[in-house]
Formats: structure tokens, C-alpha cells, sequence
């Protein structure tokens, strides 16, 4: 890059500088009007949401007093498989028609099933089942009541692994969304960047000439002279000759 080429490096860097410093009150005003309405919205229109967890041990295969020696290695490897299929299990009309049956028909079988989530803890052979729902309560009763379900609906199932229930569902206290600070921070910045860019590209696309500096900045072109601006007071005027007549 040679000398003349970082000049105009910097005059542009310089330039959207300018832009931004012009424009700063606006950008800056933008930028907590998003962030506010955002958090105002969320805080007023979103209703919050539950997460309740119950965590499932899976066992490859029943073991008995008589066994010595601990599982193996594949064991533990099969009882991680498993976790794939018993997911599956819990989601049929099976399991989630009895939850729906015990909870009087509170929530339909398609609600239920859009919402459950089933996913290994940390790569072990226990798996936690979480469902979320506007009511705490709610979501504890369905979790709890797929934790009593599924260990027999398993059985019946899958013969070659068992799974029992290490921890029922706490009803949640707190909500897990929305979040309204996350949320309010991410609309601010987004409103940061996307207002200091329209400004600064409608201000770089427009051309006309307003001043001096817009010639000798923007063109680089030498300014030989300028025609000052002159204000006639019209009225002190007609006022003057009005007394020569």
C-alpha cells in the first residue's frame, strides 16, 4: 500500500467518524428506545415459561445379588444407546396417553410431545427428561408423571435394559425464558450497529454540495473563492424610500 492510498484510508476512516459524532444523539436514542421496548414487550406481552427436570437411570441389563463384578465398559456403552431408544419410547401415545389421562386432560398428547425433551447427562448412562410451561406447577405434574410411567413402559417394551427413577421433578421457581436482559442487550446492539450503518451509508451515498468542507474533504478539489451570503432587511428598505418620496 503505497503513501497516497493510506491517506484516503484514513480520510474515509476519519470521515465515518465524522458521520457517527454528527449523528450520535439519534444513534444513541435508537439504541435504548429498542432495548426498551424490547424488555417492555417481554416483560408485558411474553408470558413466562417453566423448566421442570427429572433425571432416569439406565441400567443395560438387570443384575442380581449373585453378581461380583461391576459393569463393564460395554455395559456402560449399551446403557448409553439405550437412552436413544427409551426417548423414544416416552414419546409414544403409550406413555404420554396415560400422562394425559392422569393430568385430566390439562394438556393434549401433541403439546406434550412438541415440548419433551429427553437428552443424556454429560455422556452417562442417566437422562433427563425436562418439559416447559407457562404454569411451574403444571410442568412439575407432567415430568413427575412420565418419571412414574416410564419405568414400566420400558419394561414392557425393551427387554435387554432396565430404568429407574433417580430424581423427581422440583417445581421451578424461576423461568428459563424469556430473558428480558439478554434479550433488551441484544436488541440495543443490534440497533447500535444498524442505525450507525444507515447513517453512515446515506450520508456516504449522498452528494450534493452543502458546504466548503464538503468540496475539500469528500473531493479533495481546491476551493478558489466563495460568494458570501447576503441577508437584505426588505422592510428597512421600502421604509427608506417611502421617506424619499
Amino acid at each position: 500500500m503505497n503513501e497516497k492510498d493510506k491517506k484516503e484510508f484514513t480520510i474515509d476512516i476519519f470521515q465515518i467518524l465524522r458521520i457517527l459524532r454528527k449523528y450520535l444523539i439519534p444513534i444513541i436514542l435508537i439504541t435504548v428506545i429498542a432495548a426498551g421496548a424490547t424488555y417492555l414487550i417481554e416483560s408485558t406481552l411474553v408470558k413466562p415459561k417453566y423448566k421442570a427436570s427429572a433425571l432416569v437411570y439406565v441400567q443395560a441389563k438387570k443384575t442380581t445379588d449373585s453378581d461380583t463384578a461391576q459393569l463393564s465398559t460395554s455395559d456402560l456403552n449399551v446403557a448409553k444407546q439405550l437412552v436413544d431408544t427409551y426417548s423414544i419410547i416416552l414419546k409414544t401415545h403409550n406413555v404420554l396417553d396415560d400422562v394425559v389421562f392422569k393430568l385430566g386432560n390439562q394438556v393434549s398428547f401433541e403439546k406434550i410431545r412438541s415440548t419433551l425433551v429427553c437428552e443424556s447427562v454429560n455422556n452417562t448412562e442417566i437422562f433427563s427428561i425436562s418439559y416447559t410451561d407457562t404454569d411451574p406447577r403444571r410442568a412439575t405434574d407432567i415430568i413427575n408423571a412420565i418419571a412414574e410411567i416410564a419405568p414400566d413402559a420400558i419394561k414392557e417394551t425393551v427387554k435387554a435394559g432396565v430404568a429407574s427413577v433417580v430424581q423427581y421433578a422440583d417445581q421451578p421457581t424461576s423461568p428459563v425464558s424469556p430473558s428480558k436482559t439478554r434479550d433488551a442487550a441484544i436488541a440495543a446492539l443490534a440497533a447500535l450497529v444498524g442505525s450507525a450503518f444507515i447513517f453512515v451509508l446515506i450520508s456516504i451515498l449522498d452528494t450534493r454540495v452543502r458546504a466548503v468542507e464538503d468540496l475539500t474533504e469528500n473531493f479533495n478539489y481546491p476551493v478558489l473563492g466563495s460568494i458570501p451570503t447576503i441577508t437584505a432587511d426588505v422592510s428597512a428598505a421600502e421604509k427608506e424610500e417611502e421617506k424619499d418620496e
